[in-house]
């Protein structure tokens, strides 16, 4: 009898555990279930992430390309194409600003070009892109000599620049230079000079 109860009780404790670990495995799946149903939540909202994150990317890259192979056809009709290429190293998205032949396609190093002027060139219109994606600006921007590396044959083409941007974006530049090409295409000019006791005198003209 007492082996009877002994096997009966052990028997009642194997099922008790059997009924645990059943238990266990049920609320493991539910929660495999649960979890796989957030995995597919988060891909979900990942993959949406990535396509505004490239709508945005091409947005802005075509925003300012534009500008900038605007003003770069303007002062190199034929020359150069800027193009902004988006790669992901090391987990993270970089930008990596592009100059190509546009005869031929191939990557040219803008630091050999016309002297730096391409550089000079599209540095401005670079800053005049980045303004034009910022949405709460005052619709004024100060420019300081930003064309003072181009070649003279090319300074009344970088003024013409300035003119159809300003209509273009619908802002107002104000500008400093001593280029005479640049300054008479402005529709006010402010000439500063300083007298011999050292001070400062405008003349509007």
């Amino acid at each position: 009898m007492k082996d009877i109860e002994k096997i009966k009780k052990l028997f009642n404790t194997c099922k008790g555990i059997d009924f645990q670990i059943s238990k266990d495995i049920s609320n493991y799946n539910n929660k495999n279930i649960e979890l796989n149903h957030r995995l597919k939540l988060l891909e979900q909202a990942q993959a949406f992430l990535q396509k505004i994150a490239q709508e945005t990317q091409e947005h802005l890259k075509f925003q300012v390309e534009d500008i900038v192979n605007l003003a770069l056809e303007t002062c190199f009709p034929g020359e150069y194409i800027f193009q902004i290429d988006f790669n992901i190293l090391r987990g993270k998205t970089e930008a990596e600003l592009v100059f190509l032949d546009q005869k031929t396609g191939r990557k040219i190093d803008p630091m050999e070009a016309s002297g730096g002027g391409v550089v000079n060139l599209t540095a401005f219109a670079l800053r005049i892109a980045c303004y034009a994606l910022e949405k709460e600006n005052d619709n004024v921007i100060i420019l300081d000599e930003p064309f003072r590396f181009l070649s003279r044959d090319l300074q009344e083409r970088a003024g013409e620049i300035l003119k159809t941007l300003s209509k273009k974006m619908n802002i107002q530049i104000i500008m400093v230079s001593h280029i005479g090409e640049i300054i008479n295409i402005a529709d006010k000019i402010f000439e500063v000079s300083k007298n011999e006791q050292g001070i400062s005198k405008i003349k509007i003209n």
